[in-house]
């Protein structure tokens, strides 16, 4: 029987478990009370009546709780755990031993505590301040109709005081278990947090760099280029957009295969990259393409770097991508001058692009207007 139940239980979905296990705590914290309230019952503190009627009650209240979250039943609700309803009648529930026995009206009041150690984990502000309402209320008239029965006296003897002791420790264990829940769930969401921010970062790095390349794919460049348009302006100052093109890169793809051609734009790109000043912007525009922004230079400034990176190019060993492998480019450089429009940067700085392509590729072009 024990190995269907576990069974039985390890088939119900995640959510389903939890609220079992908690609705069994509750379950366990009934029979504790009822348990301690039978020692009072033995001492001759209350009539034995009173546990006996509390856990009845108690079985009855947790079994229907259990049978709605096993069966599926709560879940037709917005809480399928039942948590106000739990804690609603785990409450009554004191109350009522409250009224049976006004003698012990200290205990069933520390065991208040018990049942609304659980609403920390759902209830809302609004359900905080009807259950302060319920309570504050019940709890009201229940002292009004038993006042002049309720006696604090009953701690006199050893036993009485040690059964309450163990309702203040049986208490406050379940109410600091409580905490510690709360306190797992804070570090748990801590932690899905960062989870989420890492992942989120890397969608952002995802949706903005090139991935074979690891520059700034062609969107990203044009924000940082529209940025820069925008400062230029407010500073009337200049910058250049150079387009920088891989000379003959189809036959390299033709000769050597696309993984060659995907090693070369890599380390092209990590060339590009190491070479750049700091302050300027380095993007994938397309294919063989790659594009500069040259942040508040002047075309002499722009044509003096471009030169330095095309002779970078042109002397580097790419044999060990492969074989007799030599590359060239040629650059296109176009200044961009307050009251300008991006497109005619670009433009000008294609239209030197095919300046330097039609005087033999190899060498750098400049547009300025």
């Amino acid at each position: 029987m024990g190995a269907l139940a576990q069974s039985w239980i390890a088939s119900l979905d995640r959510n389903t478990r939890l609220r079992l296990r908690r609705t069994a705590l509750a379950s366990l914290d009934y029979l504790l009370t009822g348990i301690i309230l039978l020692g009072f019952a033995w001492i001759g503190t209350i009539p034995f009546r009173v546990p006996v009627i509390l856990l009845t009650v108690g079985i009855i209240i947790n079994s229907v709780f259990l049978t709605a979250i096993a069966s599926g039943f709560s879940r037709r609700w917005r809480d399928p755990a039942m948590t106000a309803t739990q804690v609603m009648a785990a409450c009554a529930t004191n109350v009522a031993g409250l009224l049976l026995a006004p003698q012990l009206a200290h205990l069933f009041i520390v065991l208040l505590f018990m049942p609304l150690s659980y609403a920390s984990l759902h209830f809302s502000t609004r359900m905080y301040l009807a259950t302060w309402y319920y309570l504050s209320i019940t709890l009201g008239l229940a002292i009004a109709a038993v006042g002049d029965l309720v006696d604090v006296a009953p701690l006199k003897s050893l036993p009485e005081q040690l059964l309450f002791w163990l309702v203040a420790v049986v208490a406050l264990g379940r109410f600091l278990s409580i905490s510690a829940a709360v306190s797992r769930l804070r570090t748990d969401l801590k932690s899905k947090n960062e989870e989420l921010q890492s992942a989120s970062d890397k969608l952002t790095v995802l949706a903005s760099r090139d991935e074979l390349t690891g520059l700034w794919n062609r969107r990203e460049f044009m924000r940082l280029l529209q940025d820069e348009a925008r400062r230029a302006a407010r500073s009337q100052t200049s910058f250049c957009v150079a387009i920088i093109d891989i000379d003959h890169f189809k036959e390299v793809n033709d000769k050597y295969g696309h993984l060659v051609g995907d090693a070369v734009l890599h380390e092209f790109g990590q060339m590009l990259e190491f070479s750049r000043r700091a302050t300027d912007s380095l993007g994938r525009y397309g294919g063989e393409e790659f594009t500069l922004l040259l942040q508040g230079a002047r075309l002499s400034t722009a044509t003096v770097a471009l030169e330095r990176t095309r002779n970078l190019i042109a002397q580097h060993d790419w044999s060990e991508i492969a074989p007799g492998l030599d590359l060239t480019i040629s650059a296109g450089i176009g200044a961009w001058h307050p009251g300008d429009t991006l497109t005619a940067v670009i433009n000008r700085a294609d239209a030197a692009l095919y300046e330097a392509k039609r005087a033999g590729r190899n060498c750098v072009r400049t547009v300025a207007r």
